[in-house]
């Protein structure tokens, strides 16, 4: 091979070699960023191929980028002005194409995916902890408080919240839930007296927690969580006659949920052998609640006076 010819073939392979960094540079600087992909994401004309490359693409971004990208839609809320989920999220790849829903799926979706990811626990953890002394909406701060839910690291922003007077009942609620569930024991009477001063639903969701058997095992029979199961059955109860009064089909089931409750919380025996053959027709689900319920209350009646103050 002549020299010239030599040469000419090393400054090919130079140049090759060269060009690598510059492809490279112009490769990363073309990544889109990741409100570029969650545009793409959120897009009912964006096809299922691109939809597939899009979501690979942002679940492979920073969980700060991800998270930072995803939050301004989290803090919407439901949509449309809605009080409740009024659809199913299932496939966010068939979700998204449901009108305003679909967003909805896919956002608390992808969310989801960063937040469930051990590898990026401690980057999340430092997001959602900035994102926190933000001004955001209840939904946002509803989502960062479940996101925290049970991290040490977020311990005194949840109790601080906890004990605020002037937030909001729905997250002081939610906030006590967590710390139940972390240190019941440290958080007990402070959540059994905020429960006395709730709103029926939000003093039922602290009921489920204190009277949960984790929370039993730590902090023992409380009396007052006692008297605030039965006081929520008997609200049912009183529910359910009102109803029953206007003409409606009405069901015991809400009050056998309570007496289960305090049946697993107090050891006792309220609900009867569901394999009886009393219990075994088209009404036999009915009745065991009625006599779940009915044993409960005859049990009250009787042990009442040794659970007060």
């Amino acid at each position: 091979m002549s020299l010239q010819r030599s040469q000419a073939i090393i400054a090919v392979v130079l140049s090759s070699l060269l060009a690598i960094p510059v492809l490279a540079q112009q490769t990363h600087s073309q990544q889109p960023s990741a409100s570029a992909l969650l545009e793409t994401l959120l897009s009912r004309d964006t096809s299922d191929v691109q939809w597939r490359a899009a979501e690979k693409q942002f679940q492979e971004l920073p969980a700060k980028d991800a998270l930072r990208a995803l939050f301004p839609e989290i803090a919407k809320g439901l949509p449309d002005g809605f009080t409740y989920a009024a659809y199913n999220c299932f496939d966010p790849l068939q979700d998204r194409k449901v009108p305003a829903w679909g967003e909805f799926c896919v956002v608390h979706w992808l969310w989801c995916r960063q937040l469930a990811c051990p590898a990026k626990h401690d980057e999340v953890t430092n997001v959602l902890l900035e994102l926190w002394s933000q001004p955001v909406s209840f939904y946002g701060q509803l989502a960062l408080l479940q996101g925290l839910c049970g991290n040490a690291a977020a311990e005194g922003r949840m109790a601080a919240l906890f004990r605020d007077d002037g937030a909001d009942a729905r997250l002081r609620t939610e906030a006590a839930v967590c710390l139940l569930a972390e240190n019941g024991k440290k958080y007990h009477h402070e959540a059994v007296a905020l429960a006395q001063h709730s709103a029926s639903a939000l003093r039922e969701r602290l009921f489920d927690e204190l009277a949960s058997p984790p929370h039993r095992n730590l902090s023992g029979i409380d009396p007052v969580v006692v008297r605030m199961g039965f006081a929520l059955l008997l609200e049912e109860a009183d529910k359910q006659r009102k109803a029953k009064t206007n003409g409606q089909t009405t069901s015991e089931y809400g009050q056998f949920l309570y007496a289960n409750h305090l049946n697993v919380y107090l050891g006792t025996a309220f609900e009867p052998n569901s394999k009886l053959p009393i219990y075994a027709d088209a009404q036999g689900k009915e009745r065991l609640y009625h006599d779940t319920v009915a044993n409960a209350l005859e049990w009250w009646s009787k042990h009442k006076q040794d659970y007060l103050d």
